[in-house]
């Protein structure tokens, strides 16, 4: 069969997106596993030190890691614009995210944490809608009410710990893991443009550094010296973990993965987390798992499906 030149193209095109579309979820997919595996490692480590400092090790190691892989190739030019826009994108998701992430595992379980990051692509999708990249449906607000039901019976009730203090302590737990998917969904978003711009190693490797500098006076005025002797050996592999796994591999594969899909079907791959991280919290650190939070998990997962399903 011959086709002709307008077809031969469709075709080529259908292909590649076809391919672009399954590295995006393959990229996702180990990402995904990687996020879901570091919840884990920092509700370990992080009573071992501060959410600031500990965030401030793990961005030091991942751009170190992102600047050997680069080597000259981290240092091609950008636009000004450009680079602005990518160094705030880099406070935003490697500065706060983390800081944010962290404290709230002072506060909240492993598995609790990662039901409320899955709201992710959820809040992905909105802020899509907003800025005009995707169109919200009556089936996506369907499933983001769906998934948000999952999350608030994920949530513990109030008034059955001990006292007002540890209630308050929840909610600035809950108060912190929202910053965290609310950063998150701000960098899926605009991210894009500059993925699509520039290699996405390049951007995630300068965002990283950008994360790291903000980062650096906030663990130094907190003792950065004296929080690095109060972790332990095996702490430190996590930290060593957190750097490597779940920083520069994982946010490589992520920035890869956001150039070569929308960034709502990207963030659908974010339902690992939980998964993820429930598992092995179980697993690792011995953290009960209720009929309460599988109903949770089965709603958000649901949710979120429903949501972003072409």
């Amino acid at each position: 069969m011959i086709h002709r030149p307008q077809e031969a193209m469709e075709l080529g095109t259908s292909s590649r997106a076809h391919r672009d579309a399954r590295s995006a979820a393959i990229a996702a997919t180990a990402a995904c596993i990687c996020f879901g595996a570091s919840v884990v490692a920092t509700r370990f480590v992080v009573a071992q030190t501060t959410p600031v400092v500990l965030a401030f090790l793990r961005y030091v190691i991942a751009t170190v890691c992102m600047l050997v892989l680069l080597r000259r190739s981290a240092f091609l030019p950008m636009e000004t614009r450009d680079r602005w826009h990518v160094a705030l994108l880099g406070v935003l998701f490697f500065g706060v995210f983390p800081w944010s992430f962290s404290a709230s595992l002072t506060h909240l379980p492993a598995a609790t944490v990662a039901l409320v990051v899955a709201a992710n692509p959820l809040v992905t999708l909105a802020l899509s809608a907003l800025r005009g990249t995707e169109r919200l449906s009556a089936r996506a607000i369907m499933g983001q009410l769906l998934a948000l039901a999952g999350i608030v019976l994920a949530l513990p009730p109030l008034g059955l710990r001990s006292g007002a203090s540890a209630d308050a302590g929840v909610w600035i737990g809950y108060a912190e893991v929202a910053t965290t998917v609310l950063c998150g969904a701000v960098y899926n978003v605009w991210s894009r443009p500059m993925l699509l711009k520039y290699p996405s190693a390049v951007v995630t490797g300068h965002a990283m550094m950008a994360g790291t500098l903000a980062l650096a006076p906030l663990a130094l005025a907190q003792g950065l010296l004296m929080h690095t002797r109060t972790i332990t050996p095996s702490g430190w592999g996590a930290v060593l973990f957190l750097g490597t796994l779940g920083g520069a591999v994982g946010f490589g594969l992520w920035g890869f993965a956001l150039r070569r899909s929308t960034p709502s079907r990207v963030a659908v791959f974010l339902a690992l987390n939980p998964i993820t991280a429930i598992a092995l919290g179980v697993m690792l650190l011995g953290e009960p798992f209720t009929t309460r939070q599988w109903l949770a998990l089965i709603a958000v997962l649901s949710g979120i499906q429903l949501a972003t399903r072409k």
